[in-house]
């Protein structure tokens, strides 16, 4: 989408549609950074905000993206075991066709069983994503 740049007093400025708006999330404020000749826009966090795992379904889907860059596979996969529906919603809607339908099935495998599965299980993915590291080189 091009939009223009237009004078604002001194400065300059763009207006941002709304529907772009509603679908970013944002407040009252945003954090602008620029970055490798690129303006990013992103949510302003309070500074009084004390990040815990059930916040993540208050996030807006571009912060739960960068979450979920930074999980190993088994650690996503245990937090989720017995999370609450609208936190898996959260998490669900920001990954890919091809891990949801892996990770959704085995979660829900998952919380039918006891402990001992979920650590084989979270065993096992973790040598799966160590293999993958190594056959990537």
């Amino acid at each position: 989408m091009r939009i223009p740049i237009i004078d604002i007093g001194n400065s300059k400025g763009i207006r941002i549609p709304q529907a772009v708006l509603k679908q970013a999330v944002f407040g009252d404020e945003i954090e602008l950074e620029v970055s490798e000749g690129k303006i990013v826009l992103k949510k302003a966090i309070a500074m009084t905000f004390v990040p815990h795992f059930e916040e993540i379904a208050k996030l807006d889907d571009p912060t739960i993206q960068q979450v979920l860059r930074k999980l190993s596979g088994a650690d996503l996969m245990t937090a989720l075991v017995g999370a609450p529906a609208h936190i898996k919603d959260a998490v669900y809607r920001n990954l890919s066709e091809r891990v949801k339908g892996y990770l959704v099935p085995t979660v829900e495998r998952l919380e039918k069983g006891d402990a001992k599965d979920l650590i084989i299980e979270r065993s096992r993915n973790a040598i799966s994503e160590a293999l993958m590291e190594v056959v990537k080189g």
